[in-house]
């Protein structure tokens, strides 16, 4: 008996038959995919903190290097744990992903209340000129001489400072001379700057700085 001979219709059928989707590989493909990003993230931010303490205490540069080398390590790490990619696309946003996560874990370390790595910022210096404050020394901009030969200086001065810190204020000091608080600036009063005004000031985790300001010597 001879072979019934197939239809155009039947043939285009068998040729683009679909196959027949596996619903298991997909989940368990999608599973790995939600496990591979958990581990990335909680594997980044956790470098990102040793990463830091590492930067505060021995060396930037090795707290860079531990970052690094876990970033060649991961894809070993993951396809161990069983949380592989299955495609090029989805490893990359992985790597950009703890890249992203690890700086960030990194930065967040630096600062309170983990670590205070920052001195504290002298802002301003002020000079009382008998009837207002005038400013000679801004962050900012630095030393103003115009302002400071606008005074008419003189061996008993008013010399106030504004100082900020990311955690707190310490201390501050004028000419070796500890500063009251008063209105949120630092200062004291009736000294005699002898041509020079130093200031110096500290966090309450020991971090310090200062700032020196020639000025004309007074009567």
């Amino acid at each position: 008996m001879a072979k019934r001979r197939k239809t155009p219709e039947e043939e285009e059928k068998e040729i683009f038959e679909e196959p027949e989707f596996d619903e298991r590989s997909y989940l368990l493909m999608e599973m790995r995919k939600a496990k591979g990003i958990i581990i990335v993230f909680l594997l980044s931010l956790f470098i990102g903190f040793i990463s830091g303490y590492i930067h505060v205490y021995v060396s930037v540069y090795l707290a860079a290097i531990i970052g690094f080398v876990v970033l060649v390590l991961l894809k070993p790490i993951l396809i161990k744990l069983k949380a592989e990619f299955s495609d090029r696309k989805t490893w990359f946003y992985a790597f950009a992903l703890f890249l992203l996560i690890w700086f960030t874990g990194w930065t967040i370390s630096l600062n309170p209340p983990f670590n205070d790595v920052s001195p504290p910022q002298i802002r301003s210096v002020e000079v009382y000129n008998g009837t207002a404050w005038v400013e000679i020394y801004e962050h900012s901009t630095g030393v103003n001489q115009k302002h400071i030969n606008s005074i008419q200086w003189s061996s008993s001065m008013n010399i106030r400072v504004f100082a900020s810190d990311n955690v707190g204020i310490d201390e501050v000091k004028i000419n070796g001379q500890k500063a009251d608080i008063n209105n949120g600036y630092y200062e004291v009063n009736g000294i005699n700057p002898h041509g020079k005004i130093t200031v110096q000031a500290w966090d309450v985790n020991g971090y310090s700085s200062s700032i020196s300001i020639t000025v004309p010597t007074g009567t």
